[in-house]
């Protein structure tokens, strides 16, 4: 009989059955988002992305959900310098549904592409990085990124076992997104008051001692109604709490 050789797991059995009963419960967005940026540390990786690039008309649109452990400084450039449709990351991501290395990526010299890397390296995203496109039942696209500082991470049989890992992982995170947001969006979100104008004021872009000066609340009541509202509305964050809210009607 041929010896079938079984490649070692790059996370433990333990830690690997514990991310996905947190993922496969989690309840809301920020929830789901809180254990996916537990990864790195449980799974001795460095940085984690998880991304929904969606479909049809809102495919990478800006305000997509997003939960990553990559440095403030490197999102808010990504972002204000429009770098995600020019991503060569996601773009082979939308190509092909294979798992690549960044570092097996062809990008032209000088180009907004090669600016991209370069400055990823700059910021010290990881020496390797694996990217593993996603794909739901519902034709919706996402991806998802562990990087490494070692650069010899994903080599030979190694790549094999993360692939296998993180695959997993990253579809549970992919089908824990879509499960979440299709119950939210056929359920009747109903903020309270305060809830909706500490949503209004922060779209106004206040803080949340100037929303308590404005209201005339404590500020940990209206730390409080942010989070409810960011729980009901199945949001990671108070900005896509307010967009989610601005495009039901409900502020």
């Amino acid at each position: 009989m041929p010896f079938k050789y079984n490649p070692p797991t790059l996370i433990l059995p333990t830690a690997l059955q514990e991310l996905v009963s947190a993922i496969s419960t989690a309840h809301s967005l920020e929830e789901l988002s809180d254990v996916v940026r537990t990864i790195p540390e449980k799974c001795n990786m460095f940085h984690v992305v998880y991304y929904f690039a969606g479909s049809g008309e809102q495919l990478l649109d800006p305000h997509n959900f997003i939960s990553t452990t990559y440095p403030r400084a490197w999102q808010e450039r990504y972002y204000t310098h429009g770098y995600l449709h020019a991503d060569p990351v996601l773009k082979r991501s939308m190509e092909s549904g294979l798992p690549f290395e960044w570092r097996e990526l062809e990008v032209e010299k000088g180009t907004l592409a090669d600016t991209i890397l370069q400055e990823a390296q700059d910021f010290t995203l990881g020496h390797s990085a694996l990217t593993l496109p996603l794909a739901g039942v519902d034709g919706s696209h996402g991806l998802f990124v562990i990087t490494s500082l070692d650069p010899t991470k994903f080599d030979g049989i190694a790549r094999i076992s993360a692939v296998r890992d993180y695959q997993m992982l990253g579809n549970h995170v992919h089908e824990a997104y879509l499960r979440i947001t299709a119950h939210q969006s056929s359920s009747q979100v109903d903020l309270s008051d305060e809830e909706k104008s500490c949503l209004k004021l922060a779209a106004d872009g206040l803080l949340g001692a100037e929303i308590s000066k404005k209201l005339k609340l404590p500020e940990s009541v209206v730390r409080l109604c942010l989070r409810v509202a960011r729980y009901k509305l199945g949001a990671a964050t108070t900005d896509i709490a307010i967009l989610h809210a601005t495009r039901s009607g409900l502020i």
